[in-house]
């Protein structure tokens, strides 16, 4: 689920990267279902019936709805498979909202077990089931709750009647809590239904969609149209859906190694051209992450999108998002969740980050894979922007009112940010490895995990213990706040670079975190990477850099939840009169970012020098102010081979090997 936020976005003109991160966070806050916003602190169903009636299992939800929309009314009747998980079970709970919202409320008519009725009760938004007889333990049981009336709204939705264009249409959003507002479930993302189905009766200017494959469509004499829908996949309750108004439909299939998966698109007939050319990026984004995280989960059914009146963000219904917005960041978040939160699910709410966190890493993901990882550098840039202004430790500790699960510099920022450091940590090779291993894990796959289930799988994969980083990362709060120095080491090339660790907890808690850093050793004969373990509040390294050391950099690739305040007064190296120069990626393929910083104005020359020694690319700018600066720089056109940056300011030369591909 995209979720939106309105925050102050500081604009730094000189910086290349600026105007991207001002997209970024314009784009963050077209994301989310803010319509309800207002509503979730005070919201008071939000732990009215979480997590459910342990006593049972349930294996199957069979939806058999019938809805007009003026009045908007609903008949249904429910069909819940189940198996009783105690010895002996005499009755057992089903959450069904018993007419909290006002001018809303579902009646109970009756409760059948085949052609037997059951007796129930329905009240304080249980309904209470008595079976034919106790049932033992495993045995199995399917009953039928017939019921009517208004469902209520609630969370980022419920289910709600609304309008377009003056078309009407009728939508559900059930997660967290809000499924039991208009069908009897077990109201827990931890018990899976093996399969279900969606059956939707309604006037027939409906066009009316769900999860899975449309099984049969009919038109029925009463002059209202019937659409079978059925999912052949275990599916949570809260990913169970329903969109229905005047819909066009548009496909944009995809084909991978043979095999072509249906991708169906349900808009507004006013809104489809606009939103074609991003509709056409869905099957590039699920190529890309079908390389990455593996096979798409649900390839026996479809992928598509239903249009809705949330506000501007979306929803991962199983095999159709529903979208307020077809930016692409969107798509690609809610396709992301297909992987993450649909086919492995969060057990609970306290673990929503495996959900939202992977979602959101998924944005980077997808730009990275078209753009280049300097393009899509802005992005984690501004994800931990947002990361560092989080409350609390990204695994929820209170699930008293929706808005505490979904906070979004929290929950999506931070939990995309904590992915993006153990790709850093154990390298891209082994990261999306675990990625698909963590999809496929048989109990995992198709089922719910915990974030012990995640750090079990990396852990496996890396071969490294990674306990450190998952309790500090997730169930503590804060960041590390770095004072870096660093002096000569009484040798030719060496250097002591000392790291303290301050608090960067927004709470005021004393923190400290152990993390492995690269620190890249400048020298004017050429860069050296090499990593240390910092695991002490305050510490020194001896390092050795390729020739007489210019500078340090700490996290260079910026890999890191951090602040790094670099204290410039040492005399045993060169005067640091000019920030020193970073180049990034290197060795580069399209476009190379420069950053470099000077202490006077005045006029700077960026030259390319090839193996010859020839300026094969000069670069100038008649006056820049004191400051740091960025520049990105287009690589086409060069041959493939090493060069040498040297950047000229009125203060210092300072040079770089660069490898171009």
């Amino acid at each position: 689920m995209n979720y939106r936020l309105f925050i102050l976005l500081l604009l730094f003109p000189l910086l290349a990267s600026a105007q991207d991160e001002a997209n970024d966070g314009a784009r963050a806050c077209q994301q989310g279902k803010v319509r309800y916003f207002g509503r979730l602190a005070t919201d008071p169903r939000a732990r009215v019936m979480y997590p459910g009636d342990s006593s049972i299992d349930v294996t199957y939800y069979g939806l058999d709805l019938r809805l007009t929309h003026t009045p908007a009314y609903l008949q249904a009747a429910v069909t819940i498979g189940l198996k009783s998980t105690t010895p002996a079970l005499s009755s057992f709970a089903l959450d069904l909202r018993s007419g909290t919202t006002p001018g809303a409320g579902l009646r109970v008519d009756s409760v059948k077990a085949g052609n037997q009725r059951l007796t129930f009760r329905h009240e304080q938004n249980k309904l209470t089931i008595t079976p034919p007889q106790p049932l033992a333990r495993g045995q199995a049981l399917a009953v039928t709750v017939f019921y009517q009336g208004r469902p209520g709204t609630g969370g980022f939705g419920g289910f709600v009647f609304g309008t377009h264009s003056r078309e009407p249409e009728i939508w559900s959003l059930s997660e967290p809590f809000s499924a039991p507002e208009w069908f009897p479930c077990k109201d827990t993302p931890a018990d899976k239904a093996d399969s279900s189905a969606v059956s939707i009766t309604a006037p027939a200017r409906f066009v009316s969609v769900s999860n899975g494959t449309l099984e049969s469509t009919a038109d029925n004499p009463d002059g209202t149209r019937t659409y079978r829908w059925r999912n052949h996949y275990p599916i949570a309750h809260y990913l169970i859906s329903v969109a229905m108004t005047n819909y066009v439909r548009y496909d944009t299939p995809f084909t991978y190694n043979g095999v072509t998966l249906p991708v169906t698109h349900y808009l507004y007939p006013e809104s489809l051209a606009d939103n074609q050319a991003n509709l056409d990026q869905t099957p590039d984004m699920l190529r890309v992450f079908t390389e990455r995280y593996g096979p798409y989960p649900f390839l026996r059914e479809k992928y598509g999108h239903a249009q809705f009146g949330a506000g501007v963000g979306g929803m991962e219904h199983q095999t159709i998002s529903s979208m307020g917005t077809f930016d692409p960041s969107v798509i690609a978040h809610e396709l992301a969740h297909q992987w993450f939160g649909d086919k492995v699910t969060c057990r609970d709410w306290h673990s929503i980050w495996l959900n939202e966190g992977f979602a959101t890493y998924s944005e980077y993901v997808y730009r990275e894979a078209r753009n280049g990882r300097a393009n899509a550098a802005s992005l984690i840039n501004y994800y931990m922007r947002l990361a560092r202004t989080a409350k609390g430790s990204l695994y929820v500790r209170s699930l008293e009112n929706v808005d505490s699960i979904f906070t979004y510099n929290r929950t999506y920022a931070k939990g995309a940010v904590v992915l993006h450091m153990l790709r850093g940590i154990v390298g891209d090779t082994l990261f999306f490895r675990t990625l698909r291993t963590y999809a496929a894990t048989p109990g995992l796959a198709y089922g719910t995990a915990l974030t012990d289930d995640f750090r079990a799988v990396a852990e496996q994969v890396s071969n490294q213990n990674l306990a450190y980083f998952f309790q500090q990362w997730i169930f503590g709060e804060g960041y590390p706040a770095y004072r870096v120095s660093y002096t000569g080491n009484g040798t030719a090339r060496g250097v002591a670079l000392r790291i303290e660790q301050r608090n960067g907890n927004p709470s005021g808690q004393q923190t400290f975190f152990t993390m492995p850093i690269q620190v890249r050793v400048q020298s004017a004969a050429g860069d050296t990477t090499l990593t240390v373990l910092n695991d002490r509040p305050d510490q020194t390294f001896n390092l050795t850099g390729r020739g007489s050391v210019t500078g340090v950099a700490i996290d260079p690739d910026n890999y890191i939840l951090k602040t790094v305040d670099y204290v410039n007064t040492i005399t045993a190296l060169p005067a640091a009169t000019d920030l020193a120069v970073q180049v990034f990626p290197n060795p580069s393929a399209e476009t190379l970012s420069v950053s470099f910083g000077t202490a006077l104005a005045g006029p700077v020359t960026l030259t390319f020098t090839n193996v010859s020694g020839q300026a094969v690319r000069v670069l100038t700018e008649a006056m820049l102010p004191p400051g740091s600066h960025t520049r990105a720089i287009g690589m086409r056109g060069l041959p493939a081979g090493r060069y040498v940056l040297t950047v000229k300011t009125p203060t210092s030369q300072q040079s770089r090997v660069v490898l171009h591909q």
